[in-house]
């Protein structure tokens, strides 16, 4: 088990829930409301999506698989899953389609096998016609497993990786409860690793979506970076603030890291070459970093 900070604690750990969408309309739901998609999905794979609101601010990240040709698994952090189910329960009612949460655990493992699978596409394993794991890719040495109480995972339980971890390291930005409907997907360069599709029909908030990406400059970017540990950590959401006091990001989440705290914020990427300090606390960032090489423009 991955050792981590003492101020880690059980309550402190991001937890994962996994909803079912099925039903006839399921894939075509999910078409409407998120940046990926759905409609060309071949059962087996594995998307990346975000749902937004009107505006184009992102109110879930998900990671799905399609299960069949009617089913689909969409895994994302607890609270903000039961706040998805909340805001897409009006969209399903008229639909023929269900959703339900299912009872799986969900866990990452580090395995170099891990290199060897195909990162569009999950494993799906059944016992005796009913679902008992999924696994997927997560990039460099990461797999993860979403699976019920009785399946047999085969890897070394030394080997284990908190998500957080694994978002981190791979620079995933992930919505807490605290920042819903905070960000637009360019602030968290879901434009630049897949989340977004800018070739399906459209969906909610696609035409904010599309106008910065066709037409604009995206003002801020993810980046990585680390802060000292303190007793007091500061919250996601919490302001990225220059030496003038002027906000110019904002912390999107923090991960205790061997006596430092590891950040994925997003920021103007023009202040990044002065210091930064996280909330009136004034906590200083360093090692900072961006995410991805592309930082102004994602159809550059």
């Amino acid at each position: 088990m991955e050792t981590s900070s003492s101020l880690l604690s059980a309550a402190d750990t991001p937890l994962e829930q996994v909803l079912q969408l099925s039903g006839a309309d399921a894939r075509l739901v999910l078409q409407g409301q998120t940046t990926a998609d759905f409609q060309r999905a071949e059962v087996g794979a594995l998307l990346h999506a975000a749902f937004c609101n009107p505006k184009g601010r992102v109110l879930a990240d998900a990671l799905a698989v399609v299960v069949a040709e009617d089913t689909v698994l969409i895994r994302g952090r607890q609270p903000v899953m039961t706040k998805l189910a909340a805001h897409l329960k009006p969209y399903i009612a008229f639909s023929k389609s269900t959703l339900t949460t299912l009872d799986l655990t969900v866990c990452c493992y580090r395995n170099v096998a891990a290199l060897n699978f195909d990162p569009n596409r999950a494993l799906i394993d059944q016992q005796n016609g009913l679902l008992s794991a999924i696994t997927v890719s997560r990039g460099m040495e990461f797999v993860e497993y979403w699976h019920t109480n009785d399946a047999t995972i085969a890897t070394d339980p030394s080997g284990e990786v908190s998500i957080a971890r694994v978002d981190f390291e791979t620079a995933r930005a992930r919505i807490e409860s605290n920042t819903i409907g905070a960000y637009l997907p360019q602030d968290l360069n879901y434009d630049l690793n897949e989340t977004v599709s800018f070739t399906k029909g459209c969906y909610t908030g696609q035409e904010i979506v599309a106008r910065l990406h066709y037409r604009g400059t995206p003002k801020r970017r993810l980046f990585r970076a680390t802060l000292s540990e303190t007793a007091d950590w500061p919250a996601s959401g919490e302001s990225i603030r220059n030496s003038e006091g002027q906000q110019v990001g904002s912390l999107v989440n923090l991960l205790p890291l061997d006596g430092e705290m590891g950040a994925l914020l997003e920021v103007m990427p023009d202040a990044t070459t002065a210091p930064l300090f996280v909330g009136e606390k004034r906590f200083t960032l360093s090692s900072l970093a961006p995410c991805h090489p592309v930082a102004d423009q994602s159809t550059g």
